[in-house]
């Protein structure tokens, strides 16, 4: 096996990308939001590890906070957060919550440990994983691996290549193979990408809840009596009735994109990233939304704007998206990270980050308990949360410290933006160290202003910059246009104390066509939803409930031009923008960053369906006269219609 070498990007430093204007802001109400959940109980007890994923995945987004905001009490409750998990290892090395023996919560703990390492240097963290992967090693042929842990175990490669990075221990690698030989084989799914329809249509729900109960009886501390010891031949035959199920969890697959980019870097085969590139196409083209994620609920749910998107497989989805970016420096899935960044992730949640829901529509008219979802096997839930220790709420505050590891990456003497937003970076490019200030109120507005506020010599870099999709964009230096571009921008300058640029974006309104055949409205990677007021009430039998419904005719449909020009379908008449303040709030309801006017039509026949979904009729009809309705951005919306049927002059 050859030695891993990064011939690609490299990400920046935990730390070296700090957020500014709007950005921050976000972060810290979610900063708010992990000061809630960690006060909450169900995470330790006693100083011990007892809830399963739920410590580590959340014990890493406060990391992530910590690095991005440089907060010394968000660093003193993370230190706080890992000694249960340091301390539940035994003489060994193997570790683990307190209940259960599922190893899926050691797999999210490697994760959330390697994270704190690459922040703090922690040689014990060293220490314990090195530890760990020996004992993993040794009793491999041993341990049984079924459901979530067979298929994310190759989640502990970037560890296992960090581990290696420093101690160079050989018998690293051949844990690699063996995690890749035991894994779902993630790589010929995506060569062969089988999952075209809806879950259901591969694996029933009747069967779900079956492997559902199957796998929850045999993480419980003791068996129940009269049930089957967990031998190596029952583990096996009961993956095989499980594959399917596997394949098709919105979390696991949202994980399984990146694989192909880390575990070819691990062996130092940059063929396999070809692969994490074909997955991406695969799901965007049979599941993809508007929004810039699959649908998933609990399973791939096809392309309908009333199907489920999973919140924390949106956040995995974000990081996988680095990763492949990263390793391919690819501009589409740059694209796909901003719509998730400004659409899903800000609609997830309340203005404030106050209630977190774990499932959101594109076309959602409720937020509640009570609506029935018919292809799955669990509850399925789209109300909000708030103060609950909810999967979405855990897992929303690693979203925008993620989302930012893409401002900016390296390559030899090579800057690369990939996306844009207000932060400071510290950078280390062509021998010498730069921190770059980036000021922009991107996506609400137009322009970029980049300045070096320290450079310690005059180094001379390539500088590219990614156009952002359905854009166009120019570089101006001294108020004069050095280069502009429709997908990258590429000059050579030297950088010195003080030197400043500019990028100038024309951001058009577009109109989509989506994967099922409806239109959608963008600004850039904004998608532009209807809006509608609101009425929020709390269940009155759990008062950590809350549900939303429309309160005025939701109904509605964007006027478009009969004839498309160049194959590219636009408004019928042009939209009135009204520009309002980006405030400390900036996916404000009340006061979006900007709102638009647009002629529209009532469509007389889109209603709710027999399980009271607003499921697009496939012949609508539309109201005569048209009138004139605002539209926010995605993310500023609790509820949202943003897939609309065609509605021509």
């Amino acid at each position: 096996m050859a030695r891993s070498v990064d011939k690609n990007l490299k990400k920046l430093p935990l730390g070296a990308i700090r957020p500014t204007g709007w950005l921050k802001d976000e972060m810290l109400h979610m900063c708010d939001l992990q000061k809630r959940l960690g006060v909450l109980q169900g995470l330790v007890k006693n100083g011990e590890w007892i809830s399963g994923e739920g410590l580590p995945k959340y014990a890493r987004g406060l990391t992530l906070l910590a690095a991005a905001l440089d907060d010394k009490n968000l660093k003193d409750r993370m230190t706080g957060f890992f000694q249960p998990i340091l301390n539940s290892a035994n003489e060994g090395g193997d570790f683990g919550p307190k209940q259960g023996h599922t190893v899926t919560p050691k797999i999210e703990a490697i994760k959330a440990l390697l994270c704190y390492y690459e922040y703090t240097g922690s040689e014990r963290v060293l220490a314990f994983l090195k530890k760990y992967f020996k004992n993993q090693f040794n009793t491999y042929e041993v341990t049984s691996l079924w459901h979530d842990s067979r298929a994310r175990l190759l989640e502990e490669i970037p560890a296992l290549e960090a581990v290696y990075r420093e101690t160079d221990l050989e018998w690293l690698q051949d844990l690699g193979e063996k995690l890749r030989d035991s894994s779902n084989d993630w790589f010929k799914l995506a060569d062969k990408f089988l999952y075209k329809r809806p879950a259901h249509r591969y694996v029933s729900v009747s069967a779900l809840k079956r492997i559902q109960k199957t796998v929850a009886i045999y993480e419980k501390d003791e068996l129940p009596p009269k049930v089957k010891p967990l031998t190596p031949e029952f583990v096996e035959k009961q993956w095989k009735k499980q594959i399917r199920a596997v394949e098709t969890n919105g979390v696991n697959m949202a994980k399984a994109i990146k694989y192909p980019c880390t575990y070819g870097r691990f062996v130092g085969d940059d063929a396999l990233k070809n692969l994490s590139l074909r997955i991406v196409a695969s799901l965007m083209r049979n599941h993809g939304t508007a929004t810039g994620m699959f649908t998933s609920d609990t399973h791939l749910a096809g392309a309908s704007p009333v199907r489920g998107i999973d919140v924390e497989a949106s956040v995995e989805m974000m990081e996988s998206l680095i990763e492949v970016i990263k390793e391919t420096g690819d501009f589409a899935c740059a694209d796909l990270l901003e719509r998730i960044a400004f659409n899903v992730i800000p609609a997830a949640c309340f203005e404030d980050c106050s209630a977190v829901q774990d499932m959101l529509l594109v076309n959602q008219v409720e937020a509640s308990a009570d609506r029935p979802m018919a292809h799955c096997e669990t509850d399925f839930n789209n109300a909000y949360f708030t103060r609950k220790l909810n999967r979405g709420a855990v897992a929303v505050l690693s979203a925008y410290p993620l989302y930012m590891q893409a401002a900016c990456m390296v390559k030899d003497d090579e800057l690369n933006f990939l996306t844009y937003t207000p932060c400071e970076m510290d950078i280390s490019v062509g021998g010498s160290k730069l921190t770059i200030s980036e000021r922009t109120g991107y996506p609400f507005r137009n322009s970029v202003v980049f300045k070096v506020e320290y450079a310690d010599g005059d180094p001379e870099v390539k500088i590219n910059f990614r156009v952002p999709k359905n854009m166009s964009m120019q570089l101006i230096s001294c108020g004069q246009v050095v280069a502009s571009g429709t997908k990258e921008i590429s000059v050579k300058c030297v950088l010195r104390t003080g030197s400043t640029f500019m990028l100038k974006m024309n951001i058009p309104l577009t109109v989509e066509e989506n994967t099922d055949g409806t239109y959608s409205l963008f600004k850039g990677n904004v998608l532009m939803s209807l809006k509608v007021p609101h009425d929020a009430k709390h269940d009155a039998k759990d008062r950590r409930v809350i549900f939303l419904n429309f309160v005025k005719k939701w109904n509605i449909a964007p006027l478009l031009a009969r004839r498309a020009k160049g194959g590219v379908r636009s408004l019928d008449e042009e939209e009135i923008t009204v520009v309002n303040n980006v405030s400390s709030i900036p996916f404000s309801f009340e006061k979006p960053p900007f709102e638009l006017r647009i002629r529209s039509k009532n469509v007389i026949n889109w209603d709710y369906d027999v399980n009271g979904y607003t499921e697009i009729p496939k012949k609508p009809v539309f109201s005569e006269e048209t009138l004139e309705r605002t539209y926010l951005p995605f993310g500023c919306s609790l509820l949202h219609i943003a897939q609309f049927p065609k509605c021509l002059r």
